[in-house]
């Protein structure tokens, strides 16, 4: 990643005005979930007291909710996926909700993104300890083989499914399709 270009973020300049900057995304800036987590907690935690100070009261609660889930959401994929996936996928959510947030809407942190995910997560699965190695630990396993593969709904995933999960929609529930194209709720 190191030789990758920089990905741009809007950047507050001396003089007060938005302004595209540039920023290195790397898992060596960000080794570990607990590394992100921290400063993120504690840039929601800004947003959150300028939202107080505006008194857009809708809008803070949208967002205190809105970013507790994000939290969530971004540990369950850093449990799922590889970490340097999982980053890319955060700093690509976030400049989009940047810009959304400086045209004043917070609600959509809530939500993760589909299409972001099949573009960096899907195809890049943690690797899971053995079960015997996990077992000997104490520590238990899902059984994956309940779960809907998520990147099959979005057509990221063939058949039989790597991660031996069902390839159903988890919408209606037929093999036929992924969710993505579920004519039951188009």
């Amino acid at each position: 990643m190191r030789d990758k270009p920089r990905d741009g973020h809007l950047q507050l300049s001396e003089a007060g005005v938005l302004i595209k900057a540039e920023r290195d995304a790397s898992p060596k800036e960000y080794p570990s979930f607990r590394s992100l987590h921290d400063p993120l907690h504690i840039y929601f935690n800004i947003l959150m007291h300028h939202l107080i100070a505006s008194g857009n009261h809708q809008a803070l609660l949208e967002f205190a909710h809105g970013s507790s889930k994000y939290i969530s959401g971004l540990y369950k994929l850093y449990i799922e996926y590889e970490w340097p996936q999982v980053l890319e996928y955060h700093f690509r959510f976030h400049n989009c909700w940047i810009v959304e947030m400086q045209e004043g809407s917070y609600a959509g942190w809530e939500h993760m993104d589909g299409d972001l995910m099949s573009l960096h997560l899907f195809g890049h699965p943690r690797s899971k300890p053995s079960k015997q190695g996990s077992q000997q630990a104490g520590s238990s396993l899902k059984d994956v083989s309940r779960q809907f593969c998520y990147a099959f709904s979005y057509g990221k995933c063939s058949s039989p499914c790597k991660a031996s999960r069902i390839h159903k929609c988890h919408k209606c529930s037929s093999s036929d399709h992924g969710a993505n194209s579920c004519p039951k709720y188009e």
